[in-house]
Parts: structure tokens; sequence; C-alpha cells
């Protein structure tokens, strides 16, 4: 491996290979993705994520609520 080579910038290399488009403008099409597919795991996370964020809710209201309720009474 030689780390003294200089990087090669698209314009370079297009012109190596005799090519005077750079890989950006090129039409044709490309290989699409793989589409993601939903994951149990990922579900249960949020699900997970959902109730403790209510739970959070839940809890700083029933404080709020204890709060007020010491202040004015």
């Amino acid at each position: 491996m030689n780390f003294f080579d200089r990087a090669e910038t698209n314009q370079e290399q297009a012109a190596r290979q005799g090519d005077a488009v750079s890989q950006i403008d090129t039409t044709e099409k490309l290989e699409s993705a793989p589409e993601a597919k939903n994951s149990l795991f990922a579900l249960c996370g949020l699900g997970f994520a959902a109730i403790a964020m209510l739970g959070w809710i839940c809890a700083l209201a029933w404080i709020a609520w204890r709060l007020a309720d010491w202040l004015l009474f």
C-alpha cells in the first residue's frame, strides 16, 4: 500500500479512461438500493420508547398536580 500516491479526481479518471463525461453526468440507470423492510426489533424499540415517553409525561403531570395542590391549598 503506497500512501504517497496523490488522490485521483473524477476529471483525471475520466481523462485516463478516454471519457469526457463525469460519473455524475451519466444518464444510465443506477442499481436500485434494496428497500428497507419492517423490522420487529425496530418496532419493539419504538414501542418501548413510546411507552417510556408516556410514562414520563404521566409522571411529570402527576408531580405538577401534586405541586399545584400543595401550593393552592
